[in-house]
């Protein structure tokens, strides 16, 4: 009986210490206070089809790149999973632009609007004045 307890709750830690937040410069993405980001990708680790991201976010200086809750540089399959993972953190893509030089893809990313509910706004249920 407590093998069988123990197994779900052993994988249920492992699936929460999965599941770390994406740093830039040591702050969370979710945590930047900016509604413009640069992004484009850099060959990854050694031997690998994986890719590492760059971010800027008008910062200066060196740009970093996306890191884990331990500082270790993420690797992304593909920029659809970057792009992903941006848009969970609250940024929507809003172009693409492909430099002719060395044929590198940049994305520019805004963060998305919030949706706001003022006191003004009034709903009103069923109005039987039909």
């Amino acid at each position: 009986m407590k093998v069988k307890l123990l197994l779900p709750v052993l994988f249920l830690l492992g699936s929460i210490s999965l599941a770390n937040a994406q740093y830039v410069n040591d702050k969370p993405i979710s945590e930047l206070d900016v509604d413009y980001l640069r992004i484009w990708s850099d060959s990854g680790p050694l031997l690998s089809s994986k890719i590492t991201v760059r971010v800027d976010y008008g910062q200066g200086g060196r740009i970093p790149q996306i890191t884990d809750n331990r500082r270790r540089v993420v690797s992304f399959n593909s920029m659809i999973s970057v792009l992903n993972m941006l848009s969970k953190e609250g940024f929507e893509l809003v172009e693409v632009v492909r430099d002719s030089k060395d044929e590198t893809e940049v994305f520019y990313l805004k963060r998305k609007k919030q949706a706001t509910i003022s006191s003004a706004d009034t709903i009103e249920w069923g109005s039987s004045d039909e």
